[in-house]
């Protein structure tokens, strides 16, 4: 498990493959504060209109988080902590569920959606550490109709990832710092999504991720990628 002092600095980064975002930094992580974990939150739930979450009584953000946005590492007093999740201006609860923090240790929280039913998940964010030829990336898988997928890189037949279900996660792994085209196929083989030329530089650390609906209906967000960088070490 990391340590929270030895990280120079933090940031989070999202945006859909192939467009460009903007850096937030979390200065607080810098300061002497109390023993504390952090965590990032992300609102993949395709049919929220945005949410205002809560731990315990303390709100995390003023604008309401929409989907596909992240919210950059934040502290949270270790322990058992509720999370609540409202609309803007609302006091209704759309979704509670309590999570453990550890001392010193990095999270991330995924806001998702299945069958208008909302869930939250918490992951460990264990990387290693960075070097400046190669980027360490994972992929969660958002989509609740997408089924098992797995993640192709360039001409290979042989996964990256393989058999992510809805709701799971790889663990981080290390490529070459070099632009990939990346293809996410079904258990069947059939091609799910696709991004070209998605540039990994090192130094990073990344967060690819499948969202939206396989089944297209009138109102629904379609299957795409998002690539969030959770780490820059400069």
């Amino acid at each position: 498990m990391k340590n929270l002092k030895s990280l120079a600095s933090v940031a989070l980064l999202a945006g859909t493959l192939g467009l460009t975002g903007c850096l937030d930094n979390d200065d607080s992580l810098q300061n002497n504060y109390p023993p504390a974990g952090v965590i990032s939150i992300y609102n993949g739930a395709p049919n929220n209109a945005g949410v205002v979450v809560f731990a315990d009584q303390n709100q995390v953000n003023n604008s309401p988080l929409k989907y596909s946005e992240a919210l950059a590492y934040t502290s949270f007093y270790p322990g058992k902590r509720l999370f609540k999740f409202a609309q803007g201006n609302s006091v209704t609860s759309l979704l509670e569920k309590e999570f453990e923090i550890k001392v010193d240790s990095v999270y991330s929280m995924f806001m998702v959606e299945d069958a208008g039913e909302l869930d939250a998940v918490l992951v460990d964010d264990n990387w290693s550490e960075t070097s400046s030829d190669e980027a360490q990336i994972r992929m969660i898988n958002l989509s609740p109709d997408a089924g098992a997928v797995s993640l192709l890189i360039d001409d290979s037949e042989t996964p990256v990832f393989d058999d992510l279900t809805f709701k799971s996660n790889s663990e981080f792994e290390g490529l070459d710092a070099q632009i990939y085209d990346l293809t996410v196929v079904s258990s069947t083989g059939e091609t799910l999504a696709t991004a070209t030329r998605v540039e990994l530089r090192g130094n990073r650390v990344y967060t690819l991720i499948l969202r939206g609906y396989e089944e297209s209906t009138e109102n629904a967000k379609k299957l795409d990628l998002q690539l969030l960088t959770n780490y820059i070490h400069y």
